[in-house]
């Protein structure tokens, strides 16, 4: 590659970083707008964990999962559930430090 071409290529690659930078800024606050928009009822909330009904149940019962409810029926946000999958995620990682040492 002569030097020219060397220049060009560097030159697309920082205007390549600038846009997906720019485009990055704008789009964020609306993906972080719809993901915290983003709710499920219980039934969906037993699907998306795996888990029955009664369970998911328990689980907003003893405020393990952050809930709210609108006439009467019981929803959570999905950013809330995910939140509470990473933590559980963590917890299992440091029991299996405790444990391999």
């Amino acid at each position: 590659m002569s030097l020219l071409e060397n220049a060009i290529q560097k030159t697309k690659n920082e205007m390549l970083a600038e846009l997906e930078n720019r485009l990055w800024q704008r789009l964020e606050p609306r993906i972080e707008q719809a993901l915290l928009a983003r709710h499920m009822s219980i039934a969906e909330l037993a699907q998306y964990l795996h888990v029955s009904e009664p369970t998911v149940r328990r689980l907003i019962r003893e405020r393990t999962v952050p809930s709210f409810r609108v006439r009467g029926q019981i929803f959570v946000r999905q950013q809330d559930v995910d939140e509470w999958i990473r933590k559980q995620v963590e917890e299992g990682r440091q029991i299996d430090k405790h444990h391999a040492s």
